[in-house]
C-alpha cells in the first residue's frame, strides 16, 4: 500500500513539473526548424581516393592543387 502511494504520488510530482506539449492541429504544418548555415562558395571537395607510391606509402588528393594527388615521398610537385 505506502509503495503504491509513494508510485502515485511520484507520478503525480512528476506530471505537474513538466506538462507535455499539445500535439499540433489536424492539418497543420509543424513549425520548421532554423536554416542550415550557408556554406562558402569557393570550397573545393575532392573525391577520397589514394594513390599507392613505390615506397608503399599513399598520398590523397590536394584540394589547393586542383584535386590532384600530392607527390609520393622523394617526388616533386607537378
Amino acid at each position: 500500500m505506502i509503495r503504491l502511494l509513494a508510485a502515485a504520488s511520484l507520478l503525480l510530482m512528476l506530471g505537474a513539473c513538466s506538462p507535455l506539449p499539445a500535439p499540433p492541429a489536424a492539418g497543420m504544418p509543424s513549425p520548421a526548424g532554423p536554416p542550415p548555415p550557408p556554406m562558402p562558395d569557393d570550397r573545393i571537395v575532392c573525391t577520397a581516393d589514394v594513390r599507392l607510391c613505390p615506397d608503399g606509402s599513399y598520398v590523397s588528393r590536394d584540394p589547393t592543387r586542383g584535386c590532384a594527388f600530392n607527390p609520393c615521398p622523394g617526388e616533386r610537385p607537378q
